[in-house]
């Protein structure tokens, strides 16, 4: 079976989800304001229809006003919206759109966008430089809220269209579908868009799923080789390690064997070597004359001086004590004119005169004279024998 064109898959794929979601229950979005409608797609992404509907209830009834959410944290805001395959994303989406908006404009009404007469793209421009949301929630406002000829493709539908071999990176780095806009009119771009969604949101969990491997290689073959991951965020194959060269040990080098060669190797001339200069012999100097040796008279020796002999200090017997420094008293300032001072010869030193030793006297001892001492009388015991004897009885 030959392989099919790219408009053929396009009308193959409008028949599988059509055939897929009949008694879904789709119905015609309701009219929302241009916001409103763009804090619905951020529910809707990779959502099924029945689940962003009880979510957006939830916000409408749950909190004040836009405002309100736009303060509220991620995780306050993804506690609400726990029906949804991802809250925290969706928590973040919406977050993110109302304070993208609220900065460029400070308000929270986007009504103008219908008022104007410009053109779909510039519409388009003005939402991606306020930060409105992400692709899809764009795409989904420009067909629902401004009336255009977009089919929103999310993360769902981009797997199928990855299968299928009908997306492609664009030159500014985005992933694209181009075709769908030619094949599929604006009358029915809103129906299939729908149907797109439904039949992809179901698989989200799923991208391997056997069940739609098997319907989409009805359409392509390829389609089970081929992979659903993004090629713009997918991670690009991991560098080897450059080589790192050790040389071996001494112990281990080989020796290299070098082939036999053909031809005997043809031996290079050596390089010439430069003309060296001849060295220029000088005339030699004539012989110096001899000269006699000049002897310098010898310098007269000083006679020796006489050495002075010193004479000990004899040190007196009898220690002096130490006299109390004498403190200098000032003289008078002359008034009359004084006479240039007389040479002072220098005093004889005198030798000190040594006392005689007297001699040590004899320490006397005197004689004391004891007194007698006299006996002491011990008094006399008498025995009681004795007593007895004498006394009588009468």
């Amino acid at each position: 079976m030959p392989s099919l064109t790219k408009n053929q898959k396009i009308e193959a794929l409008v028949k599988l989800v059509q055939k897929r979601s009949r008694g879904a229950g789709l119905t015609a979005p309701p009219q929302r304001t241009v916001l409103e409608t763009l804090m619905y797609a951020a529910l809707l992404e990779n959502a099924t229809f029945d689940k962003a509907d009880l979510a957006y209830t939830v916000l409408e009834n749950y909190y004040i006003d836009w405002n309100e959410i736009r303060v509220c944290t991620v995780r306050e805001l993804a506690d609400t919206l726990m029906d949804l395959p991802n809250p925290e994303a969706a928590a973040e989406r919406v977050r993110k759109a109302l304070q993208g908006i609220f900065e460029k404009t400070y308000t929270f009404d986007l009504e103008e966008m219908r008022k104007k007469g410009k053109a779909l793209a510039e519409h388009i421009r003005t939402l991606e430089s306020m930060a409105a949301g992400t692709p899809y929630m764009i795409q989904y406002v420009s067909q629902v809220a401004l009336d255009g000829h977009l089919i929103p493709l999310d993360e769902a539908a981009l797997r199928i269209m990855r299968r299928l071999g009908l997306s492609q990176v664009s030159s500014d780095g985005r992933e694209v579908c181009t075709g769908l806009d030619r094949v599929i009119l604006k009358k029915t771009s809103l129906t299939f868009a729908a149907q797109l969604h439904h039949f992809a949101a179901g698989y989200y969990d799923v991208p391997d799923s056997p069940e739609l491997l098997s319907q989409l290689s009805a359409i392509d073959r390829e389609a089970v080789n081929r992979s659903w991951i993004s090629p713009v965020l997918a991670p690009s194959p991991p560098t080897p390690p450059a080589p790192v060269l050790v040389a071996p040990p001494v112990s281990e080098v080989k020796p290299v064997v070098v082939p036999p060669a053909s031809k005997p190797p043809v031996p290079k001339e050596p390089p010439k070597a430069a003309p060296v200069a001849k060295p220029v012999a000088k005339p030699a100097k004539p012989a110096a004359k001899p000269t006699k040796p000049v002897t310098k008279p010898a310098k007269p020796t000083k006679p020796a001086k006489k050495a002075v002999k010193k004479l000990p200090l004899v040190k007196s017997a009898a220690k002096t004590p130490a006299k109390k420094p004498v403190k200098p008293v000032a003289k008078p300032m002359a008034t009359k004119k004084t006479l240039p001072s007389k040479k002072v010869l220098p005093k004889k030193p005198v030798k000190p005169v040594a006392k005689p030793v007297l001699p040590k006297k004899k320490a006397t001892v005197k004689m004391v004279k004891k007194s007698p001492v006299k006996p002491v009388k011990k008094p006399k015991t008498v025995s009681p024998s004795k007593t007895l004897r004498k006394k009588k009885p009468k």
